[in-house]
């Protein structure tokens, strides 16, 4: 596996010193990374480390840095990189897009507490999101509604074999009392909150010296100049010492008796705090955020309220007076830096992320056709649950057909829409944000129509499978551009498929009637006295409103009943939508004692039931068609307006009667010919009956 990690520099601080820890841990289990900065002083260890480093101002707020993607395009391509981390607000925008352009999963660490501005928002787009402490993942799931199953804890960690652990200083009585404040100077870190207390100490316990250690950001001096002038009215200019920005850190802790962490507001984890465990220094923090994960209160280290100066004044006196209680927070704390705050640890823990990403896709497959559509998918479903065996795919049918697949054993879910709500931009845009939050990493668009480019565009999918086609087609980029080259259903999505990996062609069609609707059928047979030796035609007499084109005239549906109950002695089972029943009343008329009318009498799945039961189906080209395919029910389908290659399901019990006259295929959903439905009036009675029997006949 490879890594790109993006963060906004390589100067000195937490974030930065953790893409090296993990950049050297991956290193040595095999694993390669590249990383992405606007360069600093550490780019020297990553080339030592040999790690590749690309220079790019990433980390500049502006609408111009948006020409960068093109250039963080190419080197996702020419690294051949597998993952894009982000690590910080601004270049994740970048890496974002970046990612979304080349089809890469992206994965983000949290590693501030940020606030809830919009340009935030991209920290929680990761198709997982690490966050380094329990507050900041609360704080994502809050503020950002990130769904919590997207959050992946993992602490920073150290390499304990750059620490000397000697807290044996503890044992002797100091001639100085010596304290040390590590951090970014910044009113929220609370450094003048801390010289005010070491005043306070001082009043106490004279011979004691304190190390600020730190620096504002590149170009600031004000926070700095604040703090000295606060040093010098207070008279401390012989206790108080700035440091400055410093590299020895472990080396600064390890001479000294007290840690202390000042911040006011919630600090994100607090890595200062596991080196000075590490090097068996006490620790004094205000116990605000991810310092809680760490510390625990006068078991290994004492923890006092934000911004109370006289609590931190006195707790700081507390533990440097009582030598033997700062050893024993040194020894827990070091115990629990090398349970759960190891470098090793956090290597593991985000390779594993990384692995889980790469093992668990997420894909989505758009269908928003009709019933018969639908069901033509279903090897398609089958197929692609056979490619990625652990993936979480999920199915976005209309909601008025959900019901169909609803069973079926290879998605784990189905998301209902409304079709007819799509082209309502505020309907399609909520419906895109739900999905962009799900994470997906594939989709499959096997309707391929603007609106399902649009939302798997827009639900910033990064692999985006299926036909270019139209004017929106463009927005699939893993796409095939042979739509209009006509074939059989099945077989015109394999080509989507293709694409995927996909080599094996699996055209069986399957439904899952369920246990509830096989009850009531079984009821309803029982009711019009049909048992299981009974022979059962069905007979779909309608087709949509919009294809009047597609109905077998209604007198020669009357002369294949006759025909079938006179000479078969079966029963003629009427089955369609409400809109068929004027046309089925007609039909029923011609032997009310073998004709049974259940058109609009049964539900989605109910018809599934009745078409599994039939001995064999006559119909045109709709819905009941792919239904007796797919329950392995005989068919006998008779096509006018549409050409038989795109719509015949597959199946061995499938009899196509078609006349290729100058006019079809049209289609028209009203035939415009003078000589009206002529393509069907062609196809007699007789033609029809000799098939139907072929499938009587013992």
């Amino acid at each position: 596996m490879k890594v790109l990690q993006v963060l906004p520099s390589l100067d000195v601080g937490g974030v930065e010193r953790g893409v090296l820890d993990l950049a050297r841990g991956m290193k040595k289990r095999g694993e390669q990374t590249v990383v992405l900065s606007s360069g600093g002083e550490l780019t020297a260890e990553l080339q030592k480390m040999g790690v590749p480093h690309y220079t790019l101002p990433v980390q500049q707020k502006s609408l111009f840095s948006l020409a960068l993607v093109p250039r963080i395009a190419e080197i996702i391509q020419r690294e051949r990189i597998d993952l894009v981390h982000a690590r910080s607000r601004v270049p994740a925008w970048l890496a974002w897009l970046a990612a979304c352009r080349t089809g890469i999963p992206f994965v983000t660490t949290c590693h501030g507490y940020y606030s809830a501005h919009p340009l935030s928002h991209v920290m929680g787009w990761g198709k997982l999101v690490i966050v380094i402490s329990r507050v900041v993942g609360r704080h994502m799931i809050d503020d950002f509604r990130v769904p919590p199953e997207k959050i992946r804890l993992v602490h920073r960690g150290i390499d304990l074999s750059q620490f000397v652990f000697s807290p044996q200083h503890y044992d002797k009585k100091p001639g100085v009392h010596r304290i040390i404040n590590v951090g970014r100077f910044s009113p929220i870190k609370g450094q003048l909150e801390f010289v005010r207390a070491v005043h306070f100490l001082r009043r106490k316990l004279p011979n004691i010296e304190a190390w600020l250690v730190g620096g504002e950001a590149r170009g600031k001096t004000k926070y700095t100049t604040e703090i000295e002038k606060t040093i010098r009215q207070l008279g401390l200019e012989q206790t108080v010492k700035l440091m400055g920005v410093r590299r020895d850190i472990p080396e600064l802790l390890g001479q000294s008796d007290l840690l202390v962490l000042s911040t006011l507001a919630p600090e994100a984890f607090g890595r200062v705090i596991v080196e000075a465990g590490a090097v068996g220094t006490a620790v004094l923090s205000t116990r605000v955020g991810g310092v809680l994960d760490i510390l625990d209160h006068n078991e290994n280290g004492f923890l006092v309220p934000p911004g109370d100066i006289i609590a931190m004044a006195e707790g700081m006196y507390e533990v440097l007076t009582d030598r033997e209680r700062s050893k024993k927070f040194a020894a827990n704390l070091r115990k629990k830096v090398e349970t759960q705050f190891l470098l090793e640890k956090m290597v593991s823990e985000t390779i594993a992320v990384y692995e889980e990403i790469e093992r668990q896709k997420k894909i989505l497959i758009l269908k928003l056709g009709a019933i018969g559509d639908l069901i033509l998918i279903t090897p398609s479903l089958r197929m692609i649950r056979r490619r990625f065996p652990e993936a979480k795919i999920s199915l976005v049918v209309d909601k008025k057909l959900a019901a169909i697949v609803s069973g079926c054993p290879y998605v784990n879910e189905v998301i209902p829409v409304s079709r007819d709500r799509l082209s309502k931009i505020g309907y399609l845009l909520r419906l895109a944000k739900t999905l962009r939050k799900e994470g997906y990493d594939i989709s499959v668009d096997l309707q391929n129509n603007k609106w399902t480019h649009l939302l798997a565009a827009l639900g910033g999918i990064p692999q985006r499978y299926g036909f270019r086609r139209g004017k929106l087609g463009f927005l699939v980029n893993r796409h095939d551009r042979s739509f209009d080259i006509a074939d059989y259903p099945v077989r015109h999505q394999f080509r989507i498929l293709s694409k995927l990996g996909i080599q094996d062609l699996d055209e069986d069609l399957e439904l899952w009637p369920d246990e509830h609707s096989e009850k009531h059928v079984s009821e309803m047979f029982v009711q019009h006295s049909l048992n299981g030796s009974s022979k059962c035609v069905g007979l779909a007499v309608g087709a949509s409103p919009k294809w009047t084109s597609k109905r077998w005239p209604l007198e020669y549906y009357q002369e294949l009943c006759t025909k079938l109950i006179q000479q078969w002695k079966c029963s003629v089972i009427l089955i369609g939508s409400e809109t068929d029943r004027p046309m089925a009343q007609q039909l029923s008329k011609t032997n009310t004692e073998k004709v049974v009318d259940l058109v609009g009498k049964t539900s989605l799945l109910d018809l599934v039931s009745v078409v599994k039961r039939l001995s064999v189906l006559v119909t045109g080209d709709t819905a009941p068609l792919h239904i007796a395919a797919a329950v392995k029910t005989p068919v006998v389908t008779l096509f006018g307006p549409t050409e038989p290659k795109r719509h015949v399901p597959p199946g061995e019990n499938v009899t196509v009667l078609s006349r290729h006259i100058g006019c079809q295929p049209c289609y028209q959903g009203e035939c415009p010919e003078k000589d009206v439905l002529a393509c069907l009036k062609k196809i007699s009675v007789n033609e029809v009956f000799d098939a139907v029997r072929k499938y009587l006949t013992p």
